[in-house]
């Protein structure tokens, strides 16, 4: 039978955060919009749909490393936070975005907590390995990776002006390039015309 622990972690979030979007207990809530997920993060998370996501990672992450409690999940999804010129340090997760996620994984009726923690319910872990089996089958299309448009650089003065000096120097007033002298050395004159003067 296939379980969680057979398919890659990526595919089966992405699949269970598509489920978790048609049950009515999964809401993200008003301020999931312009939260962080952590003090180490400097912006809110881009995709408009995180909150699934997070609460099938945490769906996830209690199959697999459960009983456990809010306080152990924040070291799961903490990081280093940028301090400037002061080496960066560990910093834990959002607590408030695990416990909400936590509870309403609780009333949809796919986690269970006791007084261990909290733990995966019997329909949770068939669910989870209900989809499992769907990934291992049918694994999803890979993300598409985000590709920045390419802006053309503008020249810099310095090099605009480097180029118009060039452009001056090479050719004349009419337009047609300037013919360069052959270049002399300054000794080769006087050293021919003593080689050349009678003894």
């Amino acid at each position: 039978m296939t379980t969680v622990y057979d398919v890659p972690a990526d595919h089966i979030i992405r699949r269970v955060a598509e489920e978790l979007k048609k049950r009515k207990e999964i809401v993200p809530p008003e301020w999931a919009a312009f939260a962080k997920t952590g003090v180490h993060k400097e912006m809110p998370p881009e995709d408009p749909d995180w909150w699934f996501t997070r609460a099938a990672a945490v769906l996830r992450r209690v199959y697999i490393d459960g009983p456990l409690g809010v306080e152990r999940m924040r070291s799961f999804y903490g990081g280093k936070k940028n301090r400037g010129s002061r080496p960066n340090a560990f910093r834990k997760g959002s607590g408030s975005i695990l416990r909400k996620s936590l509870q309403q994984l609780e009333a949809a009726g796919l986690i269970i907590h006791d007084k261990t923690g909290r733990k995966v319910s019997p329909a949770g872990m068939s669910f989870l390995d209900n989809l499992s089996q769907e990934v291992k089958i049918t694994p999803p299309a890979p993300v598409p990776k985000r590709v920045l448009p390419v802006v053309a650089a503008e020249p810099r003065k310095a090099d605009a002006r480097k180029g118009e000096k060039k452009a001056k120097g090479g050719e004349g007033a009419d337009g047609a390039k300037a013919e360069k002298k052959p270049s002399s050395k300054k000794g080769e004159g006087k050293k021919a015309d003593k080689s050349e003067a009678p003894k």
